[in-house]
This record gives C-alpha cells, structure tokens and sequence, in this order.
C-alpha cells in the first residue's frame, strides 16, 4: 500500500468524520427530527458508550483489523441543537481508523460494521440503500433511544486497485458541561470502561 496514498485516505477520514461530528445533512443521512433528553449524561458516560458502539461493530470482524485511534480530543462543542437546548452543551465524538488488513478489505469491513450494529437492532440513518457495488461505500446509523450517531467509511489509498482504509466513528448526543448536568445518568448496561478499543478487548 503506498504510504503517501494511505496519509491522503487518513486526511479524507478525518474531513468525513468531521462532518459526521458537525451533523451535516447533504450526505443523504436523515436528521430524525427528534431531540432526546440527554443533559444528565456526562463526558466519560457519553465516551464508555461510543467506545462500546464501536467495539460491537469490531470485535468480531475478518479478517481482524488493528483499530487506531483518531485525534486526542473527543469532546467538543454540540453542533446539532435542535431542540433550542443550552448553548454552552458538549458532545463526544471517537474515531478509529481499521489499519493492518489489506487494502481491498476496506468495503468488507465496513460492511461487516453495519451488520453488525444492525444485529445490535440498531438503526440505518440514511435516506437510501448504500451502494455496494462501489469499492468506497459509506454507512450511516443511529441507536435508538440514546441517539448516539455512528458512520463506516472507506476512505480511497488506490482507486484503480479498489484499496481503501476503513474508519468508524461514533457521535454522541448533546450533554451539559460538568456541574451543569441536574443528575448523573447510570451507565448502561453495555457500557465498559471507556478504553480504547483493542481486538479481543
């Protein structure tokens, strides 16, 4: 895989998830048009549950990619206030980019990603089918009722060769500061300890 090929798949990875983070609409993903109750969750609630989103679609994947974690700050201003909540709420957003498998594997596991949060009954968040006759698709999904989003992206290295590189990546919903929330939320029953995500972890 050429290394000035897969640095230019990771800056376009990062572009993507970046637009995922900001709850852009002209991508075909649907907004909902619901706002959840989620001001008692806080920072490391909202961590453990996206790290836990994105373990369910990895763990059991093959061939068994490396996942890496994107970026060093996940928290951020909330983007997506719909429902005129405070201005000053957060939002989680973890990113892992699936490294170590060959490059014409990038659409299998971004696949297998799918199927698997659907397993989870999680649901699809896109205005259409994905289309998987592209080397490069791209899959947009919501849980439900905690409205964490997530997307599986295949980032182009080769386009004559159909190589690419997988990310994953999970946006939680908006939350208040610390001292701001009225109660904090009990972890869900899936949620871990918030590591990051290893094979086998």
């Amino acid at each position: 895989m050429n290394p000035r090929r897969t640095i230019a798949a990771v800056a376009l990875l990062a572009v993507v998830t970046a637009g995922t983070a900001c709850g852009a609409k002209g991508d075909g993903r649907e907004t909902g048009g619901r706002a959840p109750q989620q001001d008692t969750m806080n920072e490391q609630q909202a961590t453990d549950r996206a790290e836990d989103i994105i373990r369910q679609a990895v763990d059991g994947m093959s061939p068994g990619p490396t996942p890496e974690r994107m970026g060093s700050a996940p928290v951020g201003p909330c983007i997506a206030r719909d429902d005129h909540g405070p201005d000053d709420r957060l939002a989680v957003t973890v990113t892992y980019r699936l490294t170590g498998v060959p490059g014409n594997e990038a659409q299998n596991l971004v696949r297998q990603a799918r199927d698997a949060w659907l397993k989870q009954g999680h649901k699809r968040n896109t205005s259409g089918e994905v289309d998987w006759s592209s080397p490069f698709p791209t899959v947009y999904m919501r849980t439900e009722p905690d409205d964490f989003w997530m997307d599986a992206v295949t980032g182009v290295v080769d386009r004559a060769k159909g190589e690419g590189l997988a990310s994953i990546s999970v946006r939680s919903p908006c939350f208040l500061p610390p001292g701001k929330a009225s109660a904090p939320a009990a972890a869900g029953p899936a949620a871990r300890s918030g590591r990051p995500v290893s094979m086998g972890g």
